[in-house]
């Protein structure tokens, strides 16, 4: 079973330490930016990289609003204007109900999430990703966004190394496929 760990305790990745800089300096009174203060303008290196998803049903699924270029590689289909859960059906029904809850906390928690895991949720069993996920307010209060951020990790070596102080047979195995 594919892993994933909320708030790892190891530093961020710089694209999403940046990120999570640029989401609080946004914030206004009431704690949350809206997706009017997310300006392209202030991120165009970081837009590839880049989602907004808007909960829908109350968080039972999230539509796709804006995908950026390198995030829309990883899906089998155009995801802009989708539901989550249809986008995201090739991969199984255990992805889909593991991704819809992971963005549905976001509306819980009400703060933003990092997230490290297994690229095979998403059939990229070669890779790894970390993400931060923010809540976007419109109004101060209700969570109508959910912006995204999402690194991805290609070289085994560093990946090991992060993955390592997880699981140790999962290190292991890993070292012996990459031989």
């Amino acid at each position: 079973m594919p892993r994933v760990e909320f708030q790892p305790p190891a530093g961020e990745p710089p694209l999403l330490a940046e990120m999570r800089g640029y989401w609080m300096r946004k914030r206004n009174d009431h704690g949350f930016p809206g997706r009017k203060d997310i300006v392209p303008s202030d991120i165009k290196k970081w837009l590839p990289q880049i989602l907004l998803a808007e909960p829908v049903n109350g968080g039972g699924d999230f539509r796709y609003r804006l995908v950026g270029s390198k995030l829309r590689e990883s899906f089998p289909s155009e995801p802009t204007g989708k539901l989550m859960s249809d986008v995201l059906a090739p991969f199984g029904e255990e992805t889909v109900k593991k991704t819809v809850e992971v963005y549905g906390s976001i509306l819980t928690l009400r703060e933003p999430l990092r997230i490290r895991g297994d690229g095979a949720w998403y059939g990229r069993t070669s890779r790894y990703f970390e993400a931060l996920l923010t809540p976007l307010s419109d109004d101060g209060h209700a969570i109508n966004m959910i912006f995204g951020t999402f690194d991805f990790l290609w070289d085994h070596t560093y990946a090991l190394e992060h993955y390592r102080a997880i699981d140790q047979q999962v290190y292991t195995t890993a070292v012996s496929v990459l031989k």
